[in-house]
């Protein structure tokens, strides 16, 4: 479950161990999922926050991580 910031590798290697472990693995974007979360907190500080390499601070970077991790975890949920 990758998003337009998950690299080629990046979905190279969670492939690959998909069938390493002999798992399931799907291509789902969650880039729709992560959108709603940044646009559903801009009004309340402001403004839209963003990844370092994109002018955002190291707090929002970390969150923004973390708000994929999590959408990463509600859609394997609902996979299950």
């Amino acid at each position: 479950m990758g998003t337009k910031h998950s690299s080629k590798e990046t979905r190279d290697r969670a492939k690959k161990l998909a069938a390493e472990i002999g798992a399931t693995h799907l291509e789902v974007d969650i880039d729709e999922i992560v959108s709603g979360f940044v646009k559903s907190i801009k009004p309340i500080i402001g403004r839209e926050p963003n990844f370092v390499k994109h002018g955002g601070t190291m707090t929002e970077d970390l969150a923004l991580q973390n708000v994929q991790a999590r959408s990463r975890m509600v859609m394997s949920y609902l996979l299950a």
